[in-house]
């Protein structure tokens, strides 16, 4: 499955992106976490992370703390989940 992603920074274009399959089962994943600095945003995370954990046995393998939300992921921490996990949640708090 593809999907066709508009980059409103570039000049009228627009690039297909594959998506990836999804896992068969969850249990035993490995996953990431990035937050984006608003209020709550790491404690929803960390509680969703231990949620997985107890019920899946995924482990936390990485947690990105982004400089606010309009900033962009650091690209040492996309290397962290490309090659440490096996998905990645952003999420916001407030």
């Amino acid at each position: 499955m593809t999907m066709d992603i508009f980059d409103p920074t570039l000049s009228a274009q627009s690039e297909s992106i594959a998506w990836v399959a999804r896992p068969g089962k969850l249990e035993g994943l490995r996953v990431g976490l990035v937050e984006n600095t608003k209020f709550n945003a790491e404690k929803i995370l960390v509680k969703l992370a231990d949620r997985l954990q107890k019920k899946y046995g995924m482990s936390l393998v990485h947690l990105a703390h982004k400089k606010s939300s309009g900033h962009a992921l650091e690209e040492a921490d996309i290397r962290e989940f490309k090659t440490k996990a096996d998905f990645v949640i952003s999420g916001v708090g407030d």
